[in-house]
């Protein structure tokens, strides 16, 4: 065996593989643009339909770039990708359908999938403090108990990082972000009924 020839097969392997890696990084800058931008969208209660689908036929034209690179399919660059995904995807459904679309639906990998449902408990939060600040606070409680139904559902997958990378610190952090609302919502809450019965007996 000479080691050149054995280095050189070697080099192509890899040439490939940093070739499509950089492809991937060019185009999930547009992509991840996208995913802000139906997310923002969704917060402010805008129509993002055409967002939507120009996001799903952009993850599908991604996931076909390394469909055939394990090395990059199953990487954390595109578990970060297909995370902020999940999360814009789901986020989207919830509010106009009031469902989650589920992993089958997305063509996502379980570990982004759980990632970017831990994420969406944050953008769900921001979606319910627009309804209070429209003094819409039935539908700003409907939100944060969807979050919270997330939140426990996750929770039971008692994972170490090496299983799921970051999975565990994210479930710690959304427990105070939940535990944090709830103690807002039940506040504004009480305010708001307190207030509407001051006006009836005024």
């Amino acid at each position: 065996m000479e080691l050149v020839d054995e280095v050189n097969k070697l080099r192509n392997y890899f040439d490939r593989i940093d070739s499509v890696r950089e492809n991937l990084v060019k185009r999930s800058r547009d992509f991840l643009q996208l995913c802000r931008r139906v997310v923002h969208g969704c917060v402010k209660g805008d129509n993002v339909d055409a967002l939507v689908m120009s996001l799903e036929n952009m993850y599908r034209e991604l996931v076909e770039t390394v469909r055939n690179v394990p090395e990059l399919l199953y990487s954390g660059l595109f578990y970060s990708i297909a995370s902020e995904y999940v999360e814009a995807m789901e986020l989207y459904s919830i509010i106009k359908n009031r469902e989650l679309l589920g992993i089958e639906r997305l063509d996502v990998h379980p570990i982004p999938f759980v990632l970017g449902l831990a994420d969406l408990i944050g953008e769900l939060k921001r979606v319910s403090l627009e309804y209070v600040r429209l003094e819409r606070y039935r539908e700003a409680m409907e939100f944060m108990e969807i979050a919270e139904n997330i939140y426990d559902a996750l929770s039971s997958l008692s994972y170490t990082d090496a299983v799921i990378p970051g999975f565990r610190r994210k479930i710690d952090v959304y427990r105070k972000v939940i535990d944090d609302w709830k103690e807002l919502m039940i506040d504004l809450m009480s305010r708001y009924e307190l207030k509407n019965i001051i006006r009836r007996n005024v």
